[in-house]
């Protein structure tokens, strides 16, 4: 810690408070510990990935395209496209299908990321028609896109869904979806942001996962850690055509090497650690839903991150978890919202830190905050 992480003067918001106590923490439940911009930049240039003698990456050259080769060999793929953002990524690749097709309709769910938390780029920038699925909250179904009448560009399917608190379909659900789109000469297109995370719920590696799909996309700062980018894979055809959109796009960066050492970086070291996290967030679930007032979902859950839902507001829950972790150094469920049905919700990402946590200690620590948010809220 620095002597600016000290000063009261430069620590006022509980944004900064929660950020400086996190650095010291004890215990971490969720997510990773808050790093320096330093820091980070200290660790990208002692990476073996950042010391390879290659050509420059200049707009998309050298490291930037040993990235490309080796996430389209993970994902069985002929290849693969870095691009600077998920939105671009996805949005690039339904555009190379929706030309082809000759139509700009895309089946997808009403919760994808394309349709909540993009400021409809989807349609206002890349002429895209969503045609919904279905609008219940669950993963669409291969009955679902066989009911949709007309013609269709691709089908999307998110493995997991985010806005359910990260949901898989089963393997069998997603075989007889991906079935259907061949059956009625439907490119699918996965949005596999977490597709690593998501292999150890539905018992298959990322390239039997991708192989039943036509182009998917990656994400490479979520489980990989990296600093930021993406990736989208299929055929070369379609990866080529995929290009030209992303210069479209004004994608075409002139250096991105910072960025693609992080991704690089994370492939060697992380994506091993996913099982474990995966099997540890159960244990987590467990403890959460001993308390009252609080509803796990997914419950298990299905990867390394899922959603919980409190009874009290959120304001008061982020009071009482910094208050707890200024006393003590363990930092509970934290950064709530309010969510679209009133309650209070929150993200939680088991990594290493959470490996330290039995079910019993959830609950132990829980008990505490959650008292403490009563008597705020009470106040």
């Amino acid at each position: 810690m620095t002597d600016a992480d000290r000063d009261p003067a430069t620590v006022q918001s509980p944004r900064q408070r929660l950020w400086v106590a996190s650095r010291s923490a004890t215990k971490l439940l969720s997510n990773e510990r808050p790093f320096t911009y330093a820091e980070r930049l200290a660790a990208l240039a002692s990476s073996p990935n950042a010391a390879a003698i290659e050509a420059v990456d200049t707009y998309g050259g050298g490291i930037v395209e040993r990235l490309e080769r080796r996430v389209a060999a993970l994902l069985g793929k002929p290849a693969a496209l870095w691009l600077p953002t998920g939105t671009m990524a996805q949005q690039a690749v339904l555009r190379v299908w929706a030309s082809r097709a000759g139509t700009a309709r895309i089946a997808v769910h009403p919760l994808h990321h394309t349709q909540v938390n993009e400021e409809d780029a989807f349609a206002t920038l890349s002429g895209l028609e969503p045609v919904q699925l279905t609008r219940e909250p669950r993963q669409p179904t291969a009955a679902d896109l066989a009911a949709l009448s007309g013609p269709l560009a691709a089908a999307v399917v998110e493995l997991p869904m985010q806005e359910l608190g990260y949901v898989l379909p089963t393997w069998e659900g997603y075989g007889r979806f991906a079935q259907t789109a061949r059956e009625r000469g439907i490119p699918l297109h996965v949005d596999g942001a977490r597709i690593w995370e998501s292999q150890h719920q539905l018992g298959r590696s990322a390239a039997q996962i991708a192989a039943l799909a036509s182009s998917v996309y990656v994400s490479m700062y979520k489980g990989i850690g990296g600093l930021s980018g993406a990736l989208v894979a299929g055929d070369a055809e379609v990866i080529a055509e995929a290009r030209v959109w992303r210069t479209r796009y004004g994608g075409d960066v002139f250096r991105q090497f910072p960025a693609v050492v992080a991704a690089l970086d994370g492939l060697d070291t992380r994506l091993e650690r996913m099982s474990d996290w995966a099997r540890h967030a159960g244990a987590i679930a467990q403890g959460l839903s001993a308390l009252p007032g609080l509803a796990v979902t997914p419950d298990p859950p299905h990867i390394c991150e899922f959603w919980v839902y409190a009874d009290l507001p959120a304001d008061a829950l982020n009071d009482a978890v910094l208050e707890h972790l200024e006393a003590s150094g363990e930092r509970w469920v934290h950064d709530w919202w309010t969510g679209s049905d009133g309650r209070a919700v929150a993200e939680i990402t088991v990594r290493d830190e959470a490996l330290a946590w039995t079910a019993d200690n959830v609950a132990r620590v829980g008990r505490r905050v959650l008292a403490r948010a009563a008597q705020l809220t009470a106040s």
